[in-house]
């Protein structure tokens, strides 16, 4: 790929010329690359992508017509260079968010009110975070909403939990798109 710069030939040009060679137009750059060469059908993991691709650029575009929204990935989309707010909410459909870390070490269950801390990342926003914490027999503790608290997720205990002998904390973090991860944590 290469970059045309004051080219009085190039300029403006986009699409494909003499299926050889490709113009595309980002960030307000030209940019010149060859022909793609489809050689075969697509395959069943290639149309699956494909379909899920579509399914997120029609998240973008009804995610646009919303002026709230459209402001926030706008927002965003300023702080990385050649990104639109449509590239954001595409990207922010695709990807999940990712459970990072998450702190048990001041969980013993012996008393209410001890803070589980969860670190969660995404392309956009996290909209929520859900602890269950669950016995060694899979019986539930107890689970509720972790609260945002400088830049980090805080679940804040409500039951005793008498033995953490396998019990296991269970992460779940969902983000605007309704992308959902889940995570699996021994106590």
């Amino acid at each position: 790929m290469a970059k045309s710069k004051n080219n009085v030939v190039t300029e403006g040009l986009s699409g494909m010329l003499a299926r050889q060679i490709v113009f595309r137009q980002r960030a307000g750059q030209i940019i010149v690359g060859k022909a793609p060469v489809r050689s075969q059908k697509a395959s069943q993991a290639q149309q699956l992508h494909q379909q899920r691709f579509a399914r997120a650029a029609f998240y973008a575009k009804s995610a646009l017509q919303n002026s709230a929204l459209k402001q926030s990935y706008a927002e965003e989309a300023k702080k990385r260079p050649g990104t639109t707010p449509y590239n954001m909410a595409i990207a922010d459909y695709l990807k999940a968010p990712v459970i990072d870390a998450v702190d048990t070490s001041n969980y013993t269950g012996s008393v209410t009110g001890e803070k589980i801390v969860v670190q969660v990342s995404d392309t956009f926003k996290v909209t929520g975070v859900k602890v269950k914490i669950t016995d060694h027999d899979a019986t539930l503790v107890e689970e509720g909403n972790a609260t945002f608290q400088e830049g980090k997720w805080v679940y804040t205990t409500t039951v005793v939990n008498a033995s953490l002998t396998g019990d296991k904390a269970i992460v779940t973090a969902t983000d605007r798109p309704a992308n959902v991860t889940t995570k699996e944590f021994i106590l």
